[in-house]
């Protein structure tokens, strides 16, 4: 089976809401794993360790099927399950929201910090940059000079990145999206006859930039 696209961050993103004198500074921070994640949530600890509250909210996996939430001392389901909420409407994955509440000696009420918090993490997303994770293939050849245009229209048409070291032969590697695999390898064997020409290379990603 095919593993799914996924979409995440392409980098960091942030935002800062002031309510009632109370500060609320959201960092989005990709993160792959939750060993990672928990790395850089002490980052921002360490960095506002003056700071009342650091809650936080994370999805990991390529289906969307890790999630972990915090409200760090604010009152329960008032921060991290609003902020997960947020992240869930998103659609992205391998991402962790973390907010640094810097009380202002007003306290805002369970509404208010569910609003706060949720609000927060919308903010920041509205200036993140997203990137599409494609499932892909990469292949490895070793073919003749003459046979080299051939390969590089097929990887042209099929949208693959292709790199070659021209030494007696030439040793080439191609990297295609998964899905147009099974099309690739009949355009392969009609192009050089069956010959035994590559092998495959590994399983990765393809990454590009989301609409």
């Amino acid at each position: 089976m095919i593993p799914k696209p996924y979409v995440c961050l392409a980098q960091e993103a942030a935002s800062e809401l002031v309510i009632k004198k109370s500060r609320f500074l959201c960092r989005l921070i990709p993160a792959e794993t939750e060993e990672q994640a928990r790395q850089e949530i002490e980052k921002v600890r360490k960095e506002h360790y003056n700071a009342r509250h650091n809650c936080f909210a994370m999805i990991l996996g390529a289906n969307r099927d890790f999630e972990k939430s915090s409200d760090d001392g604010e009152p329960q389901g008032t921060a991290g399950i609003p902020m997960l909420e947020v992240l869930r409407k998103s659609g992205l994955t391998n991402i962790l929201a973390v907010v640094t509440r810097y009380f202002g000696g007003t306290l805002l009420g369970a509404g208010g910090l569910v609003r706060a918090y949720s609000g927060a993490v919308a903010q920041a997303l509205e200036d993140a940059r997203a990137e599409r994770h494609i499932p892909a293939e990469a292949l490895r050849f070793r073919i003749d000079y003459a046979d080299y245009g051939k390969l590089q229209s097929i990887a042209s048409e099929y949208r693959a990145a292709l790199t070659a070291d021209f030494g007696e032969k030439i040793q080439a590697r191609a990297v295609f999206r998964q899905e147009d695999l099974g099309a690739v390898e009949k355009k392969l064997r009609e192009a050089f006859l069956g010959a035994d020409i590559y092998e495959k290379d590994g399983e990765c990603y393809i990454t590009e930039p989301a609409e």
